[in-house]
């Protein structure tokens, strides 16, 4: 049921938009590679899943296919529902996702806002049998680990960037931007400064 969307931008806010459709205005929360796609006045193409729950009803919109069967993975686990899902799907990437669940990562699922590390082991322990058979595990082809490159280097990117206040999510992002630019070989401390150029105007 309501598998798709297709229509007009009409009203959008940071991860909601409302598309209009035949007429009908639908409000539509969004994970961050598909609010990017949502521009205001244009016409918009979305993957959606509807849920219907004691909160009421939600209709949660997707950049893709992989994105949409990665939420639907997440939600099998216990008290984690659509909002939690789509939250840790505005910040990371199915790919990102899925490294944290194979390395059982903590403390970048912990980065995502409002998700504690309780729930963040239980999406760790319920889902790591489950991304291998339902053949999540291809994902990490893209991200092998978290992030990309000699992973004794990241970790030392990433825990410095976590030092000066940056969150671990925007660390990760920041960082893959970095190697895909300018190579693996890059120094621990040329890559933390290269990070800092991109993560210090939004702090």
């Amino acid at each position: 049921m309501l598998a798709s969307i297709r229509g007009t931008v009409v009203e959008k806010s940071e991860f909601t938009v409302v598309v209009e459709c035949n007429g009908l205005g639908v409000e539509v929360l969004l994970t961050r590679r598909a609010a990017e796609r949502c521009e205001l006045g244009a016409q918009v193409f979305l993957y959606t899943l509807l849920q219907i729950g004691d909160a009421g009803i939600a209709l949660y919109g997707f950049a893709d296919d992989t994105e949409r069967r990665t939420f639907k993975l997440m939600i099998l686990t216990k008290g984690v529902g659509g909002k939690a899902a789509i939250s840790i799907l505005q910040y990371l990437s199915p790919a990102e996702i899925v490294a944290a669940v194979e390395q059982n990562d903590i403390r970048l699922l912990t980065s995502v806002p409002g998700i504690g590390k309780k729930t963040a082991e239980r999406i760790c322990f319920e889902l790591s049998d489950r991304i291998h058979k339902k053949g999540f595990i291809q994902l990490t082809g893209e991200l092998h680990g978290a992030p990309a490159g000699d992973q004794q280097a990241a970790a030392g990117v990433l825990d410095a960037l976590e030092s000066l206040g940056f969150d671990r999510a925007s660390a990760v992002r920041a960082y893959k931007s970095v190697v895909a630019e300018q190579g693996e070989s890059l120094g621990e401390s040329e890559a933390i400064m290269s990070c800092l150029r991109i993560l210090q105007p939004r702090k």
